[in-house]
Parts: structure tokens; C-alpha cells; sequence
């Protein structure tokens, strides 16, 4: 298997970064869920603190999913069925647009309230505002809000396609992003 996609399969890099975004992004939703749920104001601020140095730390696996999968060939569908091909499209085409959204509106919220994105008290990521932007600030938080909230029924899709492929296709669509070793006919 090559670095590179082709028309018949994902290369490694593909193959890589798309499941450390999947597993970043599902610990980013948890972590998001737990600060909206925290019981009190410090719980709060720490499971913000966690959920923003994860994500900073995901932030090039994420930029590279969203660059790689816009700069490679696709490998060629193997679902015969035109609409559930435009709908597969679609799927992605809204998990790409998610993450590019929530890898602009997660820092602009933080900054655009002049604090610096702490990573994991190591180091800071100034703010380029000196000054709190409220409407700036309250934009880019009800735009990663509204994002996150295409999170699961977007898995949803994503998995009952895969399991479709898997157990009533059995056209080893599924096994192209799982690595497994296709032969030369694939």
C-alpha cells in the first residue's frame, strides 16, 4: 500500500489520519459534553482547559485530514446506486466542512475574548485581539455549537453506511479504510 490514494484504494496517510481524526473528534465531543454538563464553574474551566489543549494537540492531525482528503483521488465507489452515492457525498463532504468550521470557530472563540489558547499549561497561543469582540465572540461560539450538533447524525449515516457495505454488500468498501489486505483484482 503506497502513501498516496489511488482510484482503487486509500493509501496509508488516508488511511491514518482518518482514523485519528474519527477517535479526536469523538474525544472532543465527549469533552465538549462534559464541560456543558461540569457541575460547577471550576469543573467548567478544567474540562474546558482539557477539551481545548486535545484539541490543539489534534488541531494538525485534523488541518492534514481536511488538506489531504481535498489534494488525493478518491477511490472509485463501489455502491451502484446513484442516490446513496450522492448521499455517501454528501456525508462527507459535511464531515470535511465540520471540521474545517470547528478548526476556525474553536480558537476565534477563544481569542476573540482576548485570552490566549492555553495547550496543556506548556504553552500559550496569544490571542490576535487585544480587546474581548462580543459580537465576534458570541458568533463564533453559536457557529462551533451549531457544527458539533451535525456530530451524530452524521456518524449515524457514516456507520449504517459502512455496516450496509459490510454485511449486505460485502463489497469491501469498508475494508479499503480498514487497511486490510485486498487482492489484486480490488
Amino acid at each position: 500500500m503506497s502513501l498516496r490514494n489511488t482510484r482503487v484504494a486509500y493509501g496509508w496517510a488516508a488511511i491514518a489520519l482518518h482514523w485519528i481524526s474519527a477517535v479526536g473528534v469523538i474525544v472532543l465531543y465527549l469533552l465538549g459534553e462534559q464541560m456543558e454538563e461540569a457541575p460547577d464553574r471550576a469543573a467548567k474551566i478544567a474540562a474546558q482547559g482539557l477539551h481545548v489543549s486535545v484539541a490543539m494537540l489534534l488541531f494538525t492531525f485534523l488541518a492534514a485530514r481536511l488538506l489531504w482528503s481535498l489534494s488525493q483521488p478518491h477511490p472509485r465507489t463501489l455502491e451502484p446506486n446513484i442516490w446513496l452515492q450522492r448521499v455517501a457525498m454528501a456525508v462527507q463532504g459535511l464531515f470535511l466542512l465540520m471540521i474545517a468550521v470547528l478548526l476556525v470557530s474553536g480558537p476565534l472563540a477563544i481569542w476573540s475574548g482576548a485570552r490566549p489558547i492555553q495547550v496543556f499549561d506548556l504553552f500559550a497561543i496569544p490571542s490576535p485581539f487585544p480587546v474581548r469582540m462580543e459580537g465576534l465572540h458570541e458568533a463564533a461560539e453559536t457557529v462551533h455549537g451549531a457544527a458539533t450538533k451535525l456530530f451524530w447524525p452524521l456518524i449515524a449515516l457514516h456507520v449504517l453506511g459502512a455496516l450496509k457495505h459490510l454485511l449486505i454488500d460485502r463489497d469491501g468498501t469498508l475494508q479499503r479504510i480498514l487497511w486490510v489486505k485486498r487482492s489484486p483484482s480490488t
